[in-house]
């Protein structure tokens, strides 16, 4: 009896502290890095240069809807942190064609999101 107490203990002690359980109950040691579900690089047609200014990139899964941004000294856009789903990407801008692309499916494992990296090719107006 005393050793039943101590395992089911030992459960409660592991999901406190953060850690998940597999289907075995054996401990999943999650990190507490937040991970972004969708990388895209925008890539202009002509020049082969990457894009990162004078655009507006958003993504939309069902009523969620995201603008992402990106960083100065990242030339890529990054969003849906932590949130699997299916995601259509649209980029607009008064420089290039607006691009529509097919749903970008998000997946998770028992931690975290599952990166999905794109490229998309921006055609001059």
């Amino acid at each position: 009896m005393r050793t039943k107490f101590l395992i089911i203990l030992s459960v409660l002690l592991i999901c406190a502290s953060g850690c998940k359980l597999d289907d075995d109950f054996n401990p999943i040691n999650c990190t507490e890095q937040f991970v972004f579900g969708i990388n895209v690089t925008l890539i202009d047609a002509t020049t082969s240069n990457k894009i990162i200014t004078g655009v507006t990139l958003s993504i939309k899964d069902g009523d969620y809807e995201e603008i992402l941004m990106t960083h100065d000294s990242i030339d890529s856009f990054w969003g849906a942190g932590e949130r699997p789903g299916n995601y259509i990407i649209t980029v607009t801008s008064n420089d290039y064609q607006t691009y529509v692309s097919d749903p970008i499916q998000v997946l998770s494992d028992e931690c975290h999101v599952i990166t999905e990296i794109v490229e998309i090719t921006l055609q001059p107006n």
